[in-house]
């Protein structure tokens, strides 16, 4: 079994490409995020960098660095202080857990990945960003989030094959 878990680990290429991958994925949040915008579709290269990361470190790290991007996403908005901060750890945490049960690293498993995250979190901050209003939440979530979740799996599948791998 541990034979298993460790050539996984060496198929996700090295600590350094990683590590850039990750630094692009934060820059990206500040820099790219608007400006890749499609119509109401805005990519999250936050929830790509945690999607790999949780991945790559397991439920601890995943958890630790949901928190950190999520606190770090929040600062940028400064409305529902914490709420990025707490989906992101619950989501960290649940995808690094998953890591055990996944054997598979294809690119489709890498997509549905990220779209399922994308999507998880969009339900926590969509709805509590509706403040009850059901046609708030209806219209970003049902209309936005699906292409949103698309652009973002698509963005993370590539950018994982390109920069976080050897």
């Amino acid at each position: 079994m541990a034979d298993v878990f460790a050539s996984q680990d060496v198929a996700r290429g090295s600590a350094g490409r990683f590590a850039v991958f990750l630094a692009v994925c934060v820059v990206g949040m500040v820099l790219l995020e608007e400006p890749l915008a499609a119509g109401g579709a805005v990519p999250d290269l936050a929830v790509i960098g945690l999607t790999f990361g949780a991945l790559r470190w397991g439920a601890l790290g995943g958890s630790i660095l949901g928190f950190t991007l999520g606190l770090f996403r929040d600062s940028m908005g400064l409305s529902y202080l914490g709420l990025n901060a707490l989906g992101m750890t619950i989501l960290g945490y649940g995808l690094g857990k998953a890591r055990e049960t996944l054997y598979l690293t294809t690119p489709g498993v890498d997509f549905l990945l990220v779209a399922g995250a994308k999507l998880a979190l969009d339900v926590l901050v969509l709805g509590v960003a509706a403040d009850g209003a059901w046609q708030s939440f209806e219209l970003r979530f049902f209309w936005e989030s699906p292409v949103s979740a698309i652009v973002t799996a698509v963005l993370g599948a590539l950018g994982h094959r390109l920069l976080g791998r050897r």
